[in-house]
């Protein structure tokens, strides 16, 4: 799919996973997010990086629950399961308690909280396993191409830290070497930390060799950067006014935050005009990815519409008594619909074109080839 389509969808997702904190919901978009991910799945290094994100989410889900049970600091929730020792920490530490009695419904807050963390990072997860970080980094605006790249790195870091792991763990099995012990570790840490160093001077030295931070001569005109900082001054300026006063300061916030968000405007678009940049090849906008639009906008504002009028629909609160949590058709359906790019009917259309155009165009390359032989001949 079109790159700024997966950043659609990940905007969906993660807004629909923020609005509604409830672990029904969050489980069905996991398996909505996971369907997806195996549906658009290829062999690159990048894809082997969900199992990471789905790991570190379900240890971050099984840290929540630990939590939950070991600082209670007096009973929260009717339903108490057991009791543990007590232990009361000084004021110096806090001041809470570790232990005391288990109830249900602390359970249950704990393991819904973690659950919203694990969506987050399987969502995240899968959008960083499919989507091409070069083609993401052309998106950005010229004037942020130097925050954009950092951002692109960064992304990158997870998948080709477990290819690393898997290419030296396969090389010290290779040579006899067998992972048991703390001590036997090295050998994976080791290398891989040689291996972290020397890419990223290989990195520095290739953005050295291609004028990484290198602009025009325009672009060392002073006036666009103070415009820029003035205005970002004027948005936090009206925004802390507007936090701080309430709504009684309207008057003052909306013109100098409407002022700053104008300046920084024209500040960055004339900065772009100072960073050359050429395109090699453009994507295409497919059938999937105007369904996959229509399918994210629709689930967003059936979400946000049932937000604004009765958010306790999307909300589970265990406390004081736990309760089965609910389930509203209308939200399932509207999670349901993000799963749009996982259809092989409309992801399976463009990929059968390009196939065949592939083998025609491979096909007459082969008879140029036999006739410049034959030529030759």
């Amino acid at each position: 799919m079109h790159t700024r389509t997966w950043l659609c969808w990940l905007i969906a997702t993660t807004t629909i996973a923020i609005l509604a904190p409830h672990p029904l919901y969050h489980i069905l978009l996991m398996l909505v997010v996971t369907q997806v991910f195996v549906r658009h799945r290829d062999d690159r290094p990048l894809a082997r990086s969900f199992s990471l994100f789905a790991r570190v989410g379900a240890l971050i889900w099984f840290g929540y629950v630990v939590f939950s049970v070991v600082t209670v600091g007096g009973v929260r929730g009717a339903t108490v399961l057991l009791h543990l020792p007590a232990i009361h920490l000084p004021v110096w530490l806090g001041g809470i308690v570790l232990g005391g009695p288990i109830t249900a419904e602390a359970l249950a807050w704990g393991a819904t909280r973690g659950l919203g963390l694990w969506t987050l990072l399987i969502i995240f997860g899968a959008f960083n396993a499919l989507v091409d970080h070069h083609r993401l980094l052309r998106l950005t605006p010229r004037s942020l191409f130097h925050a954009g790249l950092a951002v692109t790195i960064a992304l990158s870091f997870a998948p080709s830290l477990v290819h690393a792991i898997q290419d030296i763990t396969a090389a010290q099995r290779a040579r006899g070497h067998r992972f048991g012990s703390v001590r036997s570790w090295w050998a994976l840490i080791g290398p891989l930390l040689a291996g972290s160093l020397e890419r990223s001077l290989q990195l520095a030295e290739a953005l050295e060799a291609r004028g990484y931070g290198r602009t025009l001569s325009a672009a060392h005109n002073p006036t666009r950067v103070f415009a820029l900082i003035a205005g970002l001054l004027s948005m936090t300026t009206a925004l802390i006014g507007w936090l701080w006063v309430g709504p009684v300061s309207w008057p003052f916030a909306l013109p100098v935050g409407g002022g700053g968000l104008v300046l920084t405007a024209w500040a960055a678009y004339d900065l772009s005009r100072c960073v050359p940049r050429t395109t090699y090849r453009r994507e295409r906008w497919r059938r999937l990815d105007t369904l996959t639009w229509i399918a994210a906008a629709a689930a967003v504002t059936v979400v946000a519409t049932i937000h604004l009028i009765d958010p306790t629909i999307l909300v589970y609160y265990p406390f004081p008594v736990i309760t089965e949590p609910g389930f509203d058709l209308r939200v399932g359906a509207a999670i349901l619909l993000l799963a749009v790019p996982a259809l092989p009917l409309t992801a399976g259309v463009p990929r059968r074109a390009y196939r065949v155009r592939a083998d025609r165009r491979a096909a007459r390359q082969e008879t140029v080839s036999q006739h410049v032989l034959s030529a030759q001949s």
